[in-house]
């Protein structure tokens, strides 16, 4: 799998059950949430319980939980609203890594209820743009840019970053092991939910 393409994860997602597709996809989440956290702390905006609350309803969900309606709609709706939500209008560029945790959890909830690959794809697209945003923008140290580089030398550039990296090798770890799992055990789930050992902190070291 390369950083910037989707396809050949498509297809492989395919081949999964719905659920682990859907598992697949939490643990991208989780990977992620602490963004939020951070820009919570930062802006004394929002509250974090709402997203981990979201998420947790995923988890259990995959654990044998039947399915609510209208709890997933109450949750996604809680996730939108504006006390929750911030507004680039307002927190400008500094917005982005959050709307994009929110909309993936949204995302992965609503894929219980209504499954398709192409939400599960749009989820992992969120988890990757935020790595993408965080080494362009935010990286002192990286010097390339689209712009003057050019395309191809861009995203390779970013594709070699260690994010990238360590994303994309966890994304295949995970991929392997749900191929492997015909069950999704509570004991195989918890340790999806929890594989991802950075301290505490999401894929672009923000806690």
């Amino acid at each position: 799998m390369y950083f910037f393409e989707f396809d050949t994860l498509e297809q492989e997602l395919e081949k999964l059950p719905v659920f682990h597709q859907v598992a697949f996809a939490a643990a991208c989440c989780e990977r992620i949430l602490p963004n939020y956290n951070a820009f919570c702390r930062m802006y004394d905006f929002g509250n974090p319980t709402v997203p981990r609350n979201t998420l947790d309803e995923v988890w259990q969900i995959l654990q044998g939980k039947q399915i609510d309606e209208l709890r997933i709609e109450r949750l996604i709706n809680d996730c939108a609203s504006d006390n929750i939500a911030p507004d680039s209008l307002d927190f400008g560029s500094d917005a982005y890594k959050s709307i994009q945790v929110l909309d993936a959890i949204c995302k992965t909830l609503r894929a219980c209820d209504e499954p398709t690959t192409k939400k599960i794809i749009t989820v992992v697209e969120h988890a990757r743009n935020t790595i993408e945003f965080s080494v362009a923008w935010e990286d002192e140290s990286f010097n390339i840019s689209w712009e003057d580089d050019g395309e191809e030398k861009f995203t390779e550039a970013i594709a070699c970053h260690r994010f990238a990296i360590i994303e994309m090798a966890k994304e295949a770890e995970h991929l392997q092991k749900l191929k492997e799992i015909e069950t999704l055990d509570k004991d195989f789930l918890e340790w999806l939910r929890t594989s991802f050992n950075n301290d505490g902190t999401s894929s672009i070291n923000l806690a």
